[in-house]
């Protein structure tokens, strides 16, 4: 019996455990969260007592709309669960237990009572403990459980959904004591409902590693704990595909003045040599996720002795470099393969310049012969471990005859203002000696590419002014160098500029914009008639957001003048536009095109049938379901005209209920609501008893 009670008595004991709640003026502390239909409401009793005196009763939901002569109207009462509720909920929540030993002690003492009386002393000892700040430490814990699952917070009775609102109202909320004997003050919170509830950005995560472990933390403000309870770690193999790390949410506990404003988890990495990435989502105690954080990553990898060592190098007959090395191991480690690496240059800044110049080679070989050697050479030898790792060999410069001629420059590049001034850069080329440049020009790759330069140029440069009234509107380059005895490079592959081009592309113009009956809104339009078009892009703005969202982008050759948008839109204003660029990046944007889209609800139940239980006293609630994914039903009473309650929730896969809670004379309305993907239509039945 001891280990039923033995997560309780942890609780007791974290005497070093935060108040959740800051201790204001109101017994009642309130929080509302608006999804663009519905309101839901979370409230929060700032003390074990106020809890106690309230929850046997429940709670009365009561809102006003600002600027109304109505005052204040009850929405509905809300009351805690049963004492199977709670027993049931605990097979899948430990946590559930708590609120099961404090709301139904008699009921639990009665019962040990009749089955285990050896265990009556353990549970009183258990109460006597609960005592003073105990209790508010007890309290502080049973709070902080609903705020990561809905059905405790529901069973708890501090969690009510408000489902008869209006959009562009405003509303104020309060919640108080079903017992009227009790005086207690409630926090009375507004809502706008002309947007929805916005919760706050994840902030940046950092991780750090330690051997095979790894912490995350990351900043929490003020107005990211108003969003979040707590926060979900996530990990993935291959940085698409991410899983639930931790069992229980992370919650932010303050330890000292230095993590008062960061939280941190840490982590193992589950194997060496392969790469986690993780994220992290904060926990809305209304039940949602909010978006994911930056994603970070980390990989562990085994220390690597292995050292390749080169030790010879020459040129053969055929001008080719000829490799050689050996390797040292003193660990006898794994050597998966061998890459020859080699770079033109050589720059302590630069060793990333670095280029593969052989495929893998096999663990035991120790010579390779690059075939097609630089002028310049730098060769290393890339030892790779099973794992992943890799260990360098020192660096050997090398190069062939100076009969040679220089290489081919690199980097060719260039750039036309709109004055018409061409000017062209490239690298300086790797030989300690050279001469200097030409320059090749050509208004086609058709025609002949012809020198344009009278002397050699001493530098990677060329600028000169274009004669602009051309009929072409491109112009062709290419580069070659001259050795120091005058051999000559072969020419650079040619690059193409365009000549200024600063008029705007015709606009694109919209056809046609609807919504069919599955919420679907498509468009059409006439793409631009303008024959330099490059790249059309399709943006997207809603009026509760007041952004543009680019959509999608096509360029000239597979534009599709049609867009099909699955947004799913519920009644909002939207507008779209389109963007042409053409060659030069000119661009033209068509007007905004608004549209007001549809409000579409579907009919996910059929066939509701109300059934009198004449013996038992009672009625059957019946339904069926009609293609829709359902993953609850929600079922309201209201009694002779009074308002609505709801009277219980079954899985989607369920098709009826049994209420027992009626009486004779009396007129009922069921209105039995489907809680899917979608907004859904409930279904409404009268019956007279």
């Amino acid at each position: 019996m001891t280990n039923k009670y033995f997560y309780i008595i942890l609780f007791v004991l974290a005497s070093m455990c935060q108040s959740l709640f800051a201790q204001e003026d109101y017994d009642i502390k309130l929080r509302v969260f608006y999804t663009g239909n519905n309101v839901l409401l979370r409230w929060y009793p700032q003390d074990y007592d106020t809890y106690i005196k309230c929850v046997k009763k429940g709670f009365v939901v009561e809102r006003r709309q600002v600027g109304s002569a109505e005052g204040w109207q009850i929405l509905g009462e809300v009351g805690i669960g049963s004492l199977n509720d709670f027993e049931e909920l605990e097979r899948k929540e430990n946590n559930a237990g708590l609120f099961k030993y404090i709301l139904y002690k008699d009921e639990l003492i009665n019962r040990l009572r009749a089955t285990e009386p050896d265990s009556v002393k353990v549970l009183q000892n258990y109460y006597k403990q609960i005592q003073g700040e105990s209790e508010n430490f007890l309290f502080a814990m049973m709070m902080l459980s609903t705020e990561f699952s809905v059905d405790l917070s529901r069973f708890a009775a501090v969690n009510f959904m408000d489902e008869m609102t209006s959009s562009q109202q405003t509303y104020e909320y309060r919640v108080l004591p079903a017992d009227k004997s009790v005086k207690l003050k409630s926090e009375v919170v507004r809502l706008e409902t002309n947007r929805r509830t916005q919760l706050k950005p994840m902030s940046t995560i950092q991780i750090s590693r330690s051997d095979r472990s790894v912490r995350l933390k990351w900043p929490v403000s003020s107005e990211l704990e108003e969003s979040y309870s707590g926060y979900q770690l996530e990990r993935s193999e291959d940085g698409i595909n991410f899983k639930k790390v931790n069992r229980r949410p992370i919650v932010h506990v303050q330890t000292s003045e230095r993590d008062k404003d960061t939280c941190a988890i840490g982590d193992s990495l589950p194997e060496c040599g392969k790469r986690y990435y993780y994220r992290v989502k904060g926990m809305s105690g209304f039940g949602f996720l909010g978006d994911p954080s930056n994603v970070v990553s980390e990989m562990c990898v085994d220390p690597y002795t292995v050292r390749p060592i080169l030790t010879n190098l020459d040129f053969n007959k055929d001008a080719e470099c000829v490799i050689e090395w050996e390797v040292e191991n003193p660990d006898n480690q794994a050597v998966k393969s061998f890459v020859l690496e080699r770079a033109e240059r050589m720059h302590v800044s630069a060793r990333d310049t670095f280029l593969a110049i052989s495929k893998p080679l096999a663990p035991n070989v120790r010579t390779f012969t690059d075939k097609k050697p630089l002028p310049n050479n730098y060769y290393r030898v890339a030892a790779h471990g099973e794992n992943g790792q890799i260990a360098y060999s020192n660096i050997v410069y090398k190069y062939p005859s100076d009969t040679l001629p220089p290489s081919v420059p690199t980097g060719l590049k260039g750039v036309i203002d709109s004055l018409g001034v061409v000017t062209l850069t490239w690298n300086p080329n790797p030989e300690p000696k050279i001469r200097g440049y030409r320059v090749y020009v050509a208004n086609d790759t058709t025609e002949q590419f012809l020198c344009c330069t009278d002397t050699f140029l001493k530098s990677p440069m060329y600028t000169r002014k274009l004669y602009l009234g051309s009929l072409t509107n491109d112009i062709y380059y290419k580069v070659q160098a001259v050795g120091d005895n005058y051999g000559y490079s072969k020419l650079t592959p040619f690059i193409k500029l365009m000549k200024p081009d600063t008029i705007p592309p015709a606009k694109a113009v919209f056809d046609k914009v609807g919504q069919d009956d599955n919420n679907v809104l498509s468009l059409t339009w006439y793409d631009s008639p303008s024959v330099d078009v490059a790249k059309i892009e399709l943006y997207r703005m809603l009026e509760s957001e007041e952004n543009w969202v680019l959509l999608q982008t096509w360029n000239a050759k597979n534009s599709s003048q049609a867009y099909i948008d699955s947004f799913p839109f519920m009644g909002e204003r939207v507008a779209y536009s389109i963007k042409v660029y053409d060659e030069s990046d000119n661009m033209s944007q068509t007007d905004m095109v608004p549209y007001h889209t549809k409000i579409l609800r579907r009919h996910c139940l059929k066939d509701l049938k109300l059934t009198k239980d004449v013996n038992k006293g009672g009625v059957f609630v019946d339904w069926k379901t009609c293609g829709c994914r359902v993953s609850s039903v929600r079922v309201f009473r209201t009694d002779n005209g009074g308002p609505s309650k709801l009277i219980q929730t079954v899985n989607g896969y369920e098709y009826g209920i049994y209420d027992k809670n009626v009486f004779v004379g009396h007129e009922y309305e069921y209105r039995v609501l489907p809680i899917t993907e979608k907004m859904s239509e409930p279904e409404v039945a009268k019956i007279k008893y």
